[in-house]
């Protein structure tokens, strides 16, 4: 079982050390894998008590319906209707998702990237992760 909440918390403290270094292509590849986690951490919290805490698929059935949304964030969102809802609602929000999830490619494909992007983008990238994790986390003390 995968425990998304410990697996966001490592994964921001490895972003802000590879920020702190300058590792900025590896920065964007794990802030991209710190979101996803987040995100799968706020789709478990909405699961009915008695659910167990797994994905849905054709052989494992855990009480609920919610299929893994894989790296893509719009479709965690849309697995979480009320924090898809709110997304919605904030333009700046969308404009930080894309940020982060596509600096350049997809923050997946990130991890075979070797060419460092200049300080603008990585700044901008740098600006939408943070004003993302932020604003996730304040709607995951609301929803």
């Amino acid at each position: 079982m995968e425990d998304y909440q410990g697996v966001f918390l490592e994964r921001h403290k490895d972003t802000e050390t590879l920020c702190q270094s300058k590792r900025k292509v590896a920065a964007m590849h794990f802030g991209g894998v710190t979101i996803e986690c987040l995100l799968k951490a706020m789709i478990f919290a909405t699961l009915p008590k008695n659910a167990t805490q797994e994905w849905k698929t054709d052989s494992n059935n855990p009480g609920h319906t919610i299929t893994n949304p894989g790296h893509s964030f719009i479709d965690a969102l849309k697995r979480h209707n009320r924090l898809y809802y709110r997304v919605q609602q904030f333009p700046e929000v969308q404009k930080w998702i894309n940020e982060v999830e596509n600096p350049s490619q997809h923050f997946i494909d990130m991890r075979y990237c070797c060419s460092e992007p200049d300080d603008t983008n990585y700044k901008r990238w740098l600006h939408a992760y943070k004003s993302l994790i932020g604003w996730l986390e304040k709607q995951a003390t609301q929803l």
